[in-house]
């Protein structure tokens, strides 16, 4: 009894004394941001990706993996998880443990256009917290080698000449590749006839064959098809020449003003602690920056951002306000 009665004596003491101004009650129990940094990540890490296998999406997320991996100790997991045009997998893992070990990788196009085109299982800003910006998907305007323009401005020109009568293909309603268009549209007072795809790939397959005169499409897909003659990209959406391909110039050269890209970036749960959070933004940040994987995204036309959350944080909620207008006030709606 009066042991017991010691041990709480000393215990109600000890106490006391941690939670004395300037200790914030920490001295026996440590910080509460640094434990969950250092005990992350405790089991494999999972990278989720809400659309098929073959999309630019996975080819970064395949190419982080090995790097995360050896930089964590841990188990890097790839998981595509396709369906309700990125909902599944984006559900999923706004719904994960908000511990760090399950994040997703997607697009602007997820995250800033479609709720305002559909309804949407999940907030884009109140369901995730932003690590970074893994890339930009930079988007050209390309047209089949029968149409005669070999510039923007020669473009512009041939299409005012036969208002709606010339197409451009995209990867679907309401993708960063259709309100690129519509943006171009009206900046450049013309009228492209949309041609909505069930993804950039049959677009572009299309445009090939001559069954259409154009596509927006991110360059990615356009590369070897431009260095063998099978089309000609006349313009990028970009606010500067990409190295990749400097003799083509940016839209916004003929078209002052004129600026429409896409992104990739990764993002946890809500909640996340802060500290995992910044954690998983060095790792990946990191893994990105790596030589061989810098390299093997830039040849492909994909440019590393590799940014911090709050960068990624403000992009999302600035680009959520900008293609919501865009979208009321040309009522583009998925049916």
């Amino acid at each position: 009894m009066v042991a017991s009665f010691k041990r709480a004596a000393w215990l109600a003491r000890a106490l006391r004394l941690a939670c004395l101004p300037g200790l914030a009650c920490l001295a026996l129990f440590g910080t509460t941001g640094a434990a969950p940094a250092q005990d992350f990540p405790s089991k494999p890490i999972t990278i989720v990706i809400p659309y098929p296998a073959g999309a630019s999406t996975e080819q970064v997320g395949r190419l982080v993996q090995p790097i995360l991996q050896e930089r964590l100790k841990h188990p890097v997991i790839v998981e595509n998880r396709p369906g309700g045009n990125g909902s599944i997998g984006s559900m999923a893992v706004a719904r994960a443990d908000p511990d760090g070990h399950t994040v997703l990788l997607t697009t602007n196009a997820l995250m800033t256009i479609t709720p305002h085109v559909q309804s949407m299982p999940f907030d884009p800003i109140k369901d995730f917290a932003p690590v970074t910006t893994a890339v930009r998907g930079i988007l050209g305007l390309a047209v089949h080698p029968s149409v005669p323009a070999k510039s923007m401005a020669e473009f512009i020109a041939y299409v005012k000449k036969n208002p709606k009568t010339i197409n451009y293909g995209t990867a679907g309603v309401g993708s960063p590749q259709h309100m690129a268009g519509l943006l171009l549209n009206r900046a450049a007072g013309i009228e492209l006839v949309h041609v909505p795809y069930k993804g950039g790939g049959p677009a572009m397959n299309d445009l090939l064959g001559g069954h259409i005169q154009s596509v927006v499409a991110t360059i990615v897909t356009m590369l070897e098809h431009e260095r063998n003659g099978a089309l000609r990209i006349l313009g990028i959406g970009e606010d500067k020449r990409f190295s990749g391909i400097p003799h083509v110039q940016t839209i916004a050269e003929t078209v002052p003003g004129f600026q429409a890209t896409s992104w990739l970036a990764f993002y946890a749960p809500a909640k996340t602690p802060p500290a995992v959070v910044d954690k998983l933004n060095r790792e990946l940040v990191a893994a990105l920056n790596d030589p061989g994987v810098k390299r093997k995204l830039e040849e492909a036309g994909l440019p590393i951002v590799a940014d911090k959350p709050e960068d990624l944080g403000r992009m999302t909620k600035d680009d959520l306000a900008r293609w919501g207008e865009i979208a009321r006030e040309m009522n583009v709606r998925v049916d």
